[in-house]
């Protein structure tokens, strides 16, 4: 049945509803950058870039277990799979405190590190992370359950929810601890909405589930190493460059993250099929997507520098744009480089974190030791580390390939 006429016709009629979802829930959190980087000006927006980047890298824990929910119920039964969502639920709850706790035990040293005076707004941040990692679990359950309207519907009204909430509270308040209280109550409300979306596919009482803090623990540890490679320029512009220099850094990020985040929806429609015997063609249609739409990004910031510059920033960061295709071509390789990472998730493959970590630790010695500290040569640091992670992970997947079809 799989490869049937209608089953393809379902298989792009999901993509592309999931395409839409995770576009509206982007458009909106990237609605909130573009607002920022004019209400609160170069100096604050580089603080407020920064505390961005520990939410992205913080919400790897509802990525992980996002990814095992997926997994977990690609494989039980018809009878299973209520109470399992259920314990994957709770698991998404006390997930999110653990991370809010953490977050709060390290926060002064983030205050030191990123010189951040307000203790308020470390504390909103910590806070986000509950419904956030709730929200993962929500995904996951959708994701696994193959039921991509609800996984669609719930990845809109989180991401509207935290964009609408961020845009308010910076033309508010005009300031960082607006717009954070913003995100946290906007998230929050996204949050409890997707929840009651994907309720008919959960069912009392939970699942006893063995081991699934071990395999969450390593898919976040992957997810975690991937996203402190593809996040951590961002405070280490706050670290290395001038204020004026990191905010204008943190506008070049928008870019890049538009590119990374553009082709998320294949790898989304793909996973439960890098977890079964779909696995083969799915990821060869993964990497050729991502890397097509990838390509596409490039050559339309290439082309249109000035006009990508000022919808992200405005006129006062016309400084980016002889580099803001170099922005676009590093999220363009990290994108490659999460396909890659999700088609080792999906079969629990630990081995593959060893190389995002080693790509991380080339970035910072790049950024750091080897280019000069300005916002180009801190760019190409991502592009390099990008690029060597990227082509590592194509040449695993090449061979995977090659050796299913010889033992075809």
């Amino acid at each position: 049945m799989a490869g049937t006429p209608n089953s393809g016709r379902s298989l792009v009629s999901h993509t592309a509803i999931v395409a839409l979802a995770l576009a509206l829930g982007q458009a909106a959190a990237y609605l909130v950058s573009v607002v920022a980087a004019r209400a609160l000006g170069p100096d604050q927006f580089g603080i407020f870039a920064a505390l961005l980047g520990i939410l992205l890298i913080g919400s790897v824990l509802a990525m992980g277990l996002q990814a095992v929910a997926a997994r977990r119920l690609v494989h039980v039964t018809i009878a299973e799979r209520g109470p399992v969502a259920a314990s994957l639920m709770r698991a998404g709850l006390i997930g999110g405190l653990a991370v809010t706790a953490a977050t709060l035990a390290v926060a002064p040293f983030l205050r030191w590190w990123l010189d951040i005076s307000s203790w308020p707004v470390l504390v909103g941040v910590a806070l986000t992370f509950v419904p956030l990692t709730w929200a993962g679990a929500t995904y996951g359950v959708a994701q696994g359950r193959e039921d991509y309207r609800r996984l669609a519907a719930a990845y809109a009204l989180v991401g509207l929810g935290r964009g609408i909430g961020g845009v308010i509270g910076a033309l508010v308040t005009g300031g960082v601890l607006g717009t954070i209280v913003g995100l946290l109550v906007g998230t929050t409300a996204g949050a409890i909405a997707a929840r009651l979306i994907i309720s008919p596919l959960v069912a009392r009482p939970a699942a006893h589930l063995h081991r699934v803090v071990s395999e969450t623990a390593h898919a976040t540890h992957a997810l975690l190493a991937l996203f402190v490679l593809t996040n951590i320029d961002v405070l280490l512009a706050r670290a290395l460059l001038t204020a004026e220099d990191a905010g204008l850094y943190g506008v070049g990020v928008i870019v890049a993250k538009v590119a990374f985040w553009l082709p998320q929806f294949v790898g989304v429609v793909a996973f439960p099929r890098f977890a079964d015997a779909r696995r083969g063609r799915a990821t060869v249609a993964t990497v050729g997507a991502v890397f097509g739409i990838g390509v596409a990004v490039v050559g339309a910031t290439a082309l249109l520098p000035g006009l990508v510059v000022g919808i992200a920033g405005g006129p006062q960061y016309t400084a980016l744009v002889p580099v803001a295709w170099i922005f676009a071509a590093a999220g363009a390789v990290f994108a490659l480089g999460q396909a890659l990472l999700l088609t080792r998730l999906a079969i629990d493959d630990r081995r593959a974190v060893i190389v995002v970590w080693s790509a991380a630790g080339l970035l910072v010695v790049l950024a750091t030791w080897v280019l000069p500290h300005t916002v180009t040569g801190l760019v190409l640091s991502a592009l390099i580390a990008g690029l060597a992670l990227a082509t590592v992970g194509v040449s695993a997947a090449v061979r995977e390939v090659r050796l299913g079809k010889d033992h075809g």
